[in-house]
């Protein structure tokens, strides 16, 4: 089913604090604006102060936002791992943020709600309206998110392969030692055979072309102590916090709505490309 595969194409999730804090404030304010100026859900009944009751549901919706998109994703790394976050994720992440809006809402509204002219809200009526307000948001902005950077991304992609030039390059018959952070333990690699290098938590891993295919070598060290012993090289480039690539070996670069990505035929995965890099240095990333 189409709403299937949708549900499955990758996605984006920013974690810049200080986007998310902008983000969770327009959205609070136009709650409050909306609330204050419709009256809506029988609302204009009510007496006492509407502005400071409006913008009670404001703050509400800013904080709770705030703090779902600034501290969840440091408690559940996991997650919201770049590489595997999708569109399922993220809807499903909205839907409980929403839900605990809608919980803190009743909460606000059960101290605040002056009852004189008009009953107590529920806690079902006050769940039903935030998401009433907000179901509608959750599906129109990911949708039209995911198809604007999937599309712009795809279009740089395609216009980088399209003019892609095949050259021959500088063969290098360099041997590097590399030492782990103990300064005991090394691996020897030939630059001219090195694909790729990944971190996996406080150890490096080296990906090298042999006759019997890739080998992976190992050892304890970082990947940013790594980049500057092999920065001299201009093949070899840190494309991303995780991932040093020798784009002798990158035949092709794709995008969707998460990013860019590298791919060669001689790994089966998608390399990413980190959003901070130069976008107009991606095509020095395959040769």
């Amino acid at each position: 089913m189409q709403i299937l595969k949708w549900f499955k194409k990758a996605y984006f999730f920013e974690l810049s604090p200080k986007n998310h804090l902008s983000i969770a404030f327009k959205n609070g304010f136009f709650i409050f604006i909306f609330l204050y100026v419709f009256k809506p859900f029988g609302m204009e009944e009510l007496g006492g102060n509407f502005f400071i009751y409006s913008l009670g549901f404001g703050f509400v919706t800013f904080s709770v936002q705030s703090f779902f998109y600034i501290v969840i994703p440091i408690l559940f790394k996991e997650f919201f791992k770049e590489e595997n976050f999708t569109i399922y994720k993220n809807i499903f992440f909205l839907f409980v943020l929403v839900s605990c809006i809608g919980i803190c809402n009743w909460l606000f509204n059960s101290q605040f709600q002056n009852t004189e002219n008009w009953r107590l809200l529920t806690f079902e009526e006050i769940f039903t309206y935030t998401f009433a307000i907000s179901i509608f948001p959750i599906f129109l902005v990911t949708y039209f998110s995911e198809k604007k950077h999937r599309k712009k991304r795809e279009k740089v992609s395609e216009e980088i392969m399209k003019n892609k030039v095949s050259s021959e390059y500088l063969i290098i018959n360099d041997e590097v030692k590399i030492f782990a952070e103990n300064k005991k333990e090394s691996v020897n690699i030939k630059i001219d055979h090195l694909i790729y290098i990944t971190t996996q938590g406080n150890y490096v891993s080296f990906y090298v072309k042999t006759d019997n295919g890739l080998k992976e070598k190992i050892i304890r060290n970082t990947l940013t102590n790594i980049n500057s012993i092999l920065q001299k090289y201009s093949n070899i480039v840190r494309c991303h916090r995780s991932y040093i690539i020798n784009a002798i070996f990158m035949d092709r670069i794709s995008g969707n709505a998460r990013g860019y990505f590298l791919e060669s035929k001689l790994i089966e995965k998608q390399i990413p490309i980190s959003r901070k890099f130069d976008k107009n240095k991606l095509k020095t990333l395959i040769k």
